[in-house]
């Protein structure tokens, strides 16, 4: 019977997944909440919770909370982040990403206004706080990161950079679903905005470089160990 209940809470929280009840970045109610609501042991909603976090599907920040992970179209594959927009990978959009936000921080750093510096401050902020709340943040990410090509003032990236936004847009709120990620990119922001505040270029150009490169190493060994498992 308890392997029964077990499996039964583990399938239930898939098929909330898959409706939309939890969407993909969105924080999940409390274990107590949870176990009052299915009418099942702290215990074994607990437990369900880490299969589902070994299947990639959830992620569990201590201290933060529980969210999901995956989109709910692809709960049966676990790589879930690899994910293709269209014809384009991931992998490659956070590659294209490192080739041009980097320089376009260290420019804002350089060329930005006193009131364009603030509100990347305050954006930044707003972040923590949408973060600590459990809320999506993707809206305010974005936002950040149109600032800085604002602040940047270089017309020929600002054009690559448009090009791709609708790729952005969905790359982001993939990105923002990977293990610990909201905790680290919401940190990552102050960071650069105190940089650029600070009119510290080299620094807004590592942090930046730093930023997508933390997301981009797990992907890429996440394809590599799917190459290797295929391979044999």
């Amino acid at each position: 019977m308890k392997k029964t209940a077990f499996q039964s809470t583990i399938d239930k929280f898939k098929q909330m997944i898959i409706e939309g009840t939890w969407a993909a970045g969105e924080r999940i109610p409390t274990l107590q909440q949870l176990s009052k609501e299915l009418s099942v042991s702290i215990t074994t909603v607990r437990e369900a919770l880490r299969i589902l976090e070994n299947e990639g599907i959830i992620s569990i920040e201590h201290g933060r909370g529980m969210y999901v992970r995956n989109d709910p179209l692809l709960l049966k594959d676990p790589t879930a982040e690899l994910k293709e927009l269209g014809d384009i990978s991931l992998i490659s959009l956070l590659e294209a990403r490192l080739l041009i936000e980097p320089r376009l921080a260290a420019l804002c750093a350089e060329r930005a206004t006193d009131f364009e510096v603030k509100k990347l401050r305050q954006q930044a902020d707003l972040m923590i706080v949408q973060m600590e709340k459990g809320g999506s943040f993707l809206e305010t990410d974005l936002e950040f990161h149109q600032t800085i090509v604002a602040g940047a003032r270089e017309p020929v990236l600002s054009r690559m950079n448009e090009a791709i936004l609708p790729l952005l847009q969905e790359g982001r709120r993939q990105t923002n679903t990977l293990p610990n990620m909201r905790t680290k990119s919401s940190n990552y922001h102050v960071l650069i905005a105190i940089a650029i505040e600070e009119r510290n270029s080299e620094q807004a150009y590592l942090l930046m470089q730093n930023h997508i490169e933390q997301m981009l190493e797990p992907l890429k060994k996440a394809k590599e160990a799917q190459g290797e498992i295929e391979g044999n």
